[in-house]
């Protein structure tokens, strides 16, 4: 009887071994566990066996159920990396597909209808202007993402980064126009920043310079080839002549000579492929030429600032990262460029627009002058007018009288034109103190003027050359 509970925690344990994952492992269930004589016939014994191998089957059901979830496992890892694999390659096709119809091929189909390949530049550099803006707009985008800022927030930054001013849109295509040989720069500065020309004396003068000499214009020859006498009256140099200040040496297809012009005529010719510069003249007309942040340079070469000169210029890479380390030049962002150029702009407008309010202070101090000369003039007439009338009266008088003598009507008439003479200085007196006050007034609304700008970051006003009037000009 006393045997029996250990026999009974023997069963436990030998269920526990049998049904534990770490020691089911080391059991062969491919032996049959047999018992010796003496438990042959014991029915605890014959119990312990009988679920001693029925755990072991129970451990190759497992066994087999785990292989058997393996290979599916395989199997299906098999299938995803297949189907993976089908779904790149649709993608892949479908971008094949619509790689026809995206952005840029279908701009070059655009592009590519236009017969021009300096208006073909312009649209080039407007398409990449606006990448560059869609650019920026993704950047700002992810950037909020990233700082774990809103869709909302994300978003606007897109579009605070990706949004195009009108007035940015107008500075862009003046460089680009200027780039591709569509527009002359010194022209495109004269328009506002709603592309209307500015009417005035200094615009003015700077747009002739391109027609100061209709004989020297390549659309006047161009359209009279026969005008003999235009042709012949600057052919009077040769491919070494030194030309004066401000001109070049061209050489005219056309007439197959040497004349010297302007730069701003000189572009006409290159542009219309009648001439091209020849000489000495080549580097200087390169010189001249504008080169921007907005300017594409050849392969290997950058635009950089050059600090002393305060010009732009494009240069071999290398050189470019030496002379920024050594702190004489500088990248500059082709946006902050044109935000830059439309301030300057505005400036230079500004500068007119003040220069023309000068000049209307001017005519309004001169038509007021005018008014009160002509006042005078009249204070004048009349003064003479009743000094005439008093001397008839008192001739009259003396004819019609006999009481007065000679003497009398000569000391009358004395003292009429004395107080004549009197009246008139009282008179200039008057006008003088008028005009004053004229040119006082003036010339407070001048210092009002001067002072407005005096802390101006780009215009200052000043005493003109001649230090007879005010004139705005650029600081």
């Amino acid at each position: 009887m006393g045997c029996l509970p250990i026999l009974g925690i023997g069963v436990i344990f030998a269920l526990f071994f049998a049904t534990s994952p770490v020691f089911a492992e080391s059991i062969d269930t491919s032996e049959q566990t047999t018992l010796s004589k003496d438990l042959q016939t014991n029915p605890l014994a014959q119990d312990i066996l009988k679920k001693i191998e029925q755990t072991k089957q129970w451990i190759a059901e497992l066994e087999q159920r785990n292989y058997e979830n393996i290979e599916k496992q395989n199997e299906l890892d098999e299938k995803r990396k297949q189907a993976l694999n089908r779904l790149n390659q649709d993608l892949a096709d479908w971008e094949k597909l619509w790689e026809y119809y995206s952005p840029r091929n279908s701009f070059e189909r655009f592009v590519d209808k236009i017969p021009d390949s300096q208006v073909q530049g312009v649209f080039w550099d407007q398409f990449e202007f606006k990448e560059q803006k869609v650019a920026a707009g993704r950047d700002a985008l992810k950037e909020v993402i990233s700082n774990g800022g809103s869709l909302r927030d994300a978003v606007q930054a897109y579009r605070t980064a990706a949004e195009t001013k009108r007035i940015e849109l107008i500075e862009v295509n003046s460089q680009f126009n200027v780039r591709h040989n569509l527009a002359y720069y010194n022209q495109q500065i004269l328009f506002d920043r709603e592309g209307k020309f500015v009417d005035s004396q200094i615009t003015g003068e700077q747009l002739r310079k391109y027609y100061e000499d209709y004989r020297s214009n390549p659309a006047y020859l161009d359209a009279n080839p026969n005008d003999v006498t235009s042709w012949e009256e600057l052919r009077k140099t040769n491919i070494n002549t030194e030309c004066r200040e401000g001109q070049i040496v061209i050489h005219r297809f056309h007439a197959d000579d040497y004349v010297c012009i302007t730069m701003s005529t000189a572009e006409m010719w290159i542009q219309r492929g009648m001439g091209e510069i020849v000489g000495d003249s080549q580097d200087l007309f390169q010189q001249e030429q504008s080169v921007t942040p907005l300017t594409t340079c050849d392969d290997g070469f950058v635009v950089i600032f050059h600090k002393n000169t305060e010009k732009y210029s494009c240069i071999l890479e290398g050189t470019a990262n030496e002379w920024i380390g050594q702190g004489i030049a500088e990248f500059h962002d082709s946006e902050e460029f044109i935000m830059k150029s439309i301030k300057q702009k505005d400036s230079f407008l500004k500068v007119e627009e003040i220069n023309q309010q000068i000049r209307e202070m001017g005519k309004e101090l001169y038509g007021k002058k005018m008014v009160l000369n002509k006042t005078f003039d009249n204070k004048y007439d009349e003064l003479l007018e009743l000094s005439k009338i008093e001397e008839k009266n008192i001739i009259k008088y003396y004819y019609e009288n006999t009481d007065m003598s000679k003497k009398e009507l000569s000391g009358k008439i004395l003292d009429i034109r004395e107080e004549y003479d009197d009246g008139k200085k009282d008179i200039l007196k008057e006008k003088v103190s008028d005009l004053r006050e004229l040119e006082k007034e003036h010339e407070e609304k001048m210092v009002t003027l001067v002072q407005n700008y005096e802390f101006d970051l780009y215009i200052k006003i000043i005493l003109n050359s001649g230090h007879i009037g005010y004139e705005a000009v650029l600081k």
